[in-house]
């Protein structure tokens, strides 16, 4: 696995490394179009100790990406460099942009000394004033931040984000706050180093007093409106505008040259001043240039991987990785240790604007009678022969592993559905056989998922449900408008991937109702990250007090007391039986062609861990045939 080290060089003047760079560089030095390459790193680069071998520089390698909302597919690959990185085995923290860092006894105090020397992709130097800058002019101004991230915050307050020296920058809380380095390297950890002060203070009127005509100028309604447009919404990293400005100064390894959804395919350069390096001084990355192939569905992708198009990846492909591997004698495979807890949840939405689903909904009893009602067994035998039926919760490898959550529940027997659906009121059916509520309602909604496959599966489970008399039908959404509609309130119900399996502290979503993507309970959430929200609704006491569990999990910096508490949100989450799931999914496997080098045998697969970028892909390199 790649292993990190950082040791300073000393002074610019007497490095002791002779630094290296890509030959693709050369000649702008030689023109002085750019400076030479140890003028470009910081002091102290971080050196990045490849898988295998020391690698060649050269070469592209070839993605497939959805044309429609993949932006995670480039934060997971080009777009994670936060202060704080994971290991590659996903065992804990490291230093990445921050040199160091340091915290208090309490935890209330973190500290960060970042690279001395180091460059924004325009060659402009990065330092604690790009950090201030996002904390002051973005974090804590309300025309662009109206809900402050709920991992900025702890005891009720907002982070403070204090400059100790130009290479220096403290992060306090108002209560003790263990949990906020292990936040800090997940993806949304890019947000404190993604905001170059040089570039866009130019938009803000506090620095710039014409930013509003120029605003105006250009087309756009206020200076707020053109600042989103060119940066999206901050604290939304996956924010379509992130990937539509390559114009905008990056720290990452390469570095956009293409409009996301107008380029195909979307090229990504080298940065010149990307602040890494090998162990014999070389910068990185060793690869020239990303290329991310457009297509329209994940089987399109599967297509290209058939014809020899893709040369390492996960996404979209994972499932058909054996008859990839069939066609293709020039690739192999690398293991993705699952850390998904389930292969599709289904979560009703207990804040239906529908009174008379919302209502529904709410009653557990109708909720358990929906997952007795489909058989588990049969779905795994036609889909996944290797999952194993398990509801919505972490896996068995997690030490937070709870079996009544994993297990209640499961089994397929259609009377005891029908039972539980009359324990609430379905007892009455209409002319067609539909079941009625008390007050003369048919039993019908719609639940939305995004993606062939499993939409695939979900029309399978709906059909049980169908069988028995309630009137569901399966949607295959757009990406964008499915999206949209979470984010209106404006659905039923959601079938979706299982987050939370390995990570069940970090991304809790299934288990109470704790952000947006809390999708059974959107407006609960709402009241949890702002209670003066507008689509704010008071949850009950109960979750009220899971929701005061994790606020006390978040402040702990012992770990033990941080998994009893987590033990003690599962036990109420497996009370309430907010989301259902289907099967437990065993590991996957990417794929990598056989020239395509330093990609890790064994890599955990999971949102919080941005699979695959902790493995620095900055390392990887294509051998020469």
């Amino acid at each position: 696995m790649a292993v990190v080290l950082a040791f300073a060089f000393g002074a610019k003047s007497s490095h002791a490394v002779e630094f290296g760079q890509a030959p693709l560089f050369a000649d702008q030095v030689k023109n002085n179009h750019l400076p030479p390459v140890e003028d470009r790193l910081p002091r102290t680069p971080m050196i990045v100790s490849p898988v295998d071998n020391l690698g060649n520089y050269g070469g592209t390698w070839h993605m497939a990406q959805l044309a429609e909302r993949d932006y995670a597919l480039l934060i997971r690959t080009i777009g994670y460099e936060p202060l704080l990185r994971w290991t590659p085995q996903w065992t804990g923290i490291i230093p990445n942009v921050a040199l160091s860092f340091q915290t208090n006894d309490n935890a209330t105090d973190f500290t960060f000394r970042l690279r001395p020397g180091m460059r924004w992709s325009d060659g402009h130097p990065f330092s604690a004033d790009d950090i201030v800058f996002w904390y002051e002019d973005i974090l804590q101004n309300p025309a662009l931040t109206q809900i402050i991230p709920d991992w900025l915050t702890c005891g009720g307050q907002p982070v403070q984000v204090e400059k100790v020296d130009d290479y220096t920058v403290k992060f306090h809380f108002a209560a003790p706050y263990g949990l906020f380095s292990t936040f800090l390297a997940q993806p949304e950890g890019v947000e404190p180093v993604s905001y170059p002060a040089h570039y866009l203070k130019e938009y803000l009127p506090k620095y710039n007093p014409k930013a509003e005509a120029e605003a105006a100028r250009l087309g756009y309604g206020s200076w707020e409106e053109r600042f989103v447009d060119v940066f999206g919404h901050p604290g939304s990293i996956d924010d379509p505008s992130r990937w539509l400005h390559p114009e905008v100064p990056t720290l990452n390894a390469w570095v956009m040259t293409g409009v996301y959804g107008k380029q195909d395919p979307l090229i990504a350069t080298r940065n010149p001043y990307y602040w890494k390096i090998d162990p014999t001084g070389r910068q990185l990355p060793y690869i020239d240039t990303v290329s991310f192939k457009l297509v329209g569905s994940k089987p399109e992708a599967i297509k290209l991987a058939m014809d020899g198009q893709i040369d390492m990846q996960e996404r979209h492909i994972s499932n058909s990785t054996d008859e990839i591997l069939a066609r293709r004698k020039d690739m192999s495979s690398f293991t993705l240790i699952e850390s998904d807890m389930n292969k599709m949840t289904m979560s009703l939405n207990l804040n239906n604007p529908n009174r008379v689903l919302r209502t529904l909904f709410q009653d557990k009893n109708f909720r358990v009678g929906l997952s007795h009602a489909f058989d588990r067994d049969a779905i795994i035998d036609q889909f996944m022969p290797e999952a194993l039926p398990h509801q919505a919760a972490p896996r068995p490898e997690s030490p937070l592993f709870h079996s009544v959550l994993a297990r209640q529940f499961i089994t397929y027997d259609p009377d005891l559905a029908l039972d539980y659906f009359a324990k609430a009121g379905l007892v009455n059916r209409d002319g067609q056989g539909f079941l009625l509520t008390a007050d003369g309602h048919r039993v019908t909604f719609n639940i939305d998922t995004v993606g062939s496959s499993r939409f695939e599966m979900l029309q399978a489970v709906t059909a049980y449900w169908r069988k028995l008399g309630i009137d569901v039908n399966a949607r295959d959404v757009p990406r964008d408008q499915f999206y949209e509609q979470r984010s209106d309130n404006s659905f039923d119900a959601t079938a979706w991937g299982g987050d939370g399996g390995l990570d069940a502290m970090l991304i809790p979503i299934n288990y109470l109702p704790i952000s947006k993507d809390s999708w059974f309970a959107p407006a609960w959430a709402a009241w949890y990250l702002d209670h003066d929200n507008a689509k704010a609704v008071v949850p009950p006491r109960v979750v009220q007090k899971q929701l005061s569990l994790y606020d006390k999990l978040k402040s702990t910096a012992d770990a033990e007391q941080q998994k009893d508490l987590m033990r003690a949100i599962l036990d109420i989450s497996a009370d309430q039986f907010y989301v259902m799931g289907v099967a437990l999914p065993p590991n996957r496997k990417g794929i990598v062609a056989n020239n395509f080098k330093n990609v890790p045998k064994v890599i955990p697969a999971a949102w919080s861990f941005a699979t695959p970028a902790p493995t620095n892909p900055s390392q990887y390199y294509i051998e020469d045939k």
